[in-house]
């Protein structure tokens, strides 16, 4: 791991400044003064993230509450359970989040995922809105499309084009076909959709006396095709089959071979677990941009090769790592005379971890920050040793 510092700090020395300039900020609490101005981009990792500053470039940022309210003229990319923006931002938001809220201007695209998005009536999205979540409100103005999956989802501003949702309905369908009496889509009164109204669903929409919509509205119903469902349904328990037996296998190899670093390191992601996640959060974002400035430099394309493989390999071990800490865990709380069995909580960790990754509309998400998590105590781990 040495090694892999050096070379990336001689890549770093030779790289000009003009092509990356990036500010990194860790700590349990991260904030940027509403007078301090940031020149490139800014990598950000905390319990709390407040800015309330100017940053001329892109945000990346994990933790558990993230606040921005200064003007951004980049692209946000954050993850966190609270996330609220409420500064300009000129190019695209992506966020991944429990609770998600923008209060602004956003220039180019906004993608969210979360158990609750609300975009409110101040809010402005220069082109397409995409979101998958539980909860979603769209009560400001979109510029061209709206689209996504969702639970249940209330429209209450203008759509420059069309709406294109898929909802999953908690109730069954009426033997007609379709339940009136239960709306996973509300198009409300103060609503203006310029373009096509086109939703799956159980249920009809509930549209409001005075909501404008210009173009047709197509209200389809889930198509059921039970030889395809259980060929799907082989096929994804298959894949979640291989998944969990080949992780189980990796896993048991780096118990073998290493299982006094794995026990240091899972209490490592136990003790710093914000850190960890930003860390991961920076390392999944900077490292492909390394390797792109590294196959264009030429020279240090055999390096990039390199890199590559150490970041598959960390991607690939990060989420396992985490089900060995949470086995860790149950086994502490619930079978404590099995505590020191890292094989036993291996195999009851990933088996739950893996499980919980296949719910659905979170259980993405719970694995990418599983990702980030692994990866950052990871990172950390050989960091420490130096």
């Amino acid at each position: 791991m040495k090694k892999i510092i050096i070379f990336i700090s001689l890549f770093a020395v030779l790289l000009p400044v003009t092509v990356l300039a990036v500010t990194v900020r860790t700590n349990n609490s991260v904030y940027l003064a509403k007078n301090d101005t940031i020149e490139g981009n800014l990598f950000a990792a905390g319990q709390t993230i407040t800015i309330e500053g100017k940053v001329n470039g892109d945000i990346y940022c994990a933790g558990q509450t993230i606040n921005i309210s200064g003007e951004v003229t980049g692209d946000i990319n954050c993850a966190g359970q609270s996330i609220n923006i409420t500064g300009p931002v000129t190019g695209s938001v992506r966020l991944a989040g429990n609770s998600v809220s923008l209060d602004n201007k956003i220039g180019h695209n906004l993608m969210a995922a979360g158990a609750a998005i609300v975009a409110s009536a101040k809010s402005s999205i220069g082109w397409d809105m995409l979101v998958a979540g539980a909860t979603v409100e769209a009560r400001g103005n979109v510029g061209k499309d709206l689209y996504g999956a969702v639970a249940n989802a209330t429209i209450a501003g203008q759509i420059g084009r069309n709406v294109n949702l898929i909802l999953s309905d908690k109730i069954k369908p009426a033997t007609s076909g379709v339940n009136i009496n239960n709306n996973g889509l509300t198009i409300a009164k103060t609503a203006k959709i310029s373009g096509n109204l086109t939703y799956r669903s159980n249920n009809l929409a509930a549209i409001e006396s005075g909501a404008v919509i210009s173009g047709n509205t197509t209200h389809n119903l889930p198509t059921v095709n039970r030889a395809s469902q259980r060929f799907n349904f082989l096929g994804w328990l298959w894949f979640k089959l291989f998944s969990i037996f080949s992780s189980l296998a990796i896993g048991l190899v780096l118990i073998s071979l290493w299982r006094e670093e794995i026990k240091k390191l899972t209490d490592l992601l136990l003790n710093k677990i914000g850190l960890s996640i930003g860390w991961g959060v920076i390392l999944m974002f900077l490292t492909p941009i390394l390797i792109i400035l590294l196959f264009i430099t030429i020279i240090g394309i055999p390096l990039a090769f390199i890199l590559i493989a150490i970041w598959l390999i960390a991607l690939l071990i990060s989420r396992i790592l985490v089900g060995i800490l949470i086995g860790r865990i149950l086994l502490d709380n619930f079978w404590p005379k099995q505590k020191d069995s890292l094989i036993l909580a291996m195999i009851i960790g990933i088996v739950i971890t893996y499980l919980i990754y296949s719910l659905p509309f979170i259980g993405w998400i719970l694995s990418l920050v599983a990702v980030w998590w692994g990866l950052g105590g990871i990172w950390q781990y050989f960091k420490n040793r130096q």
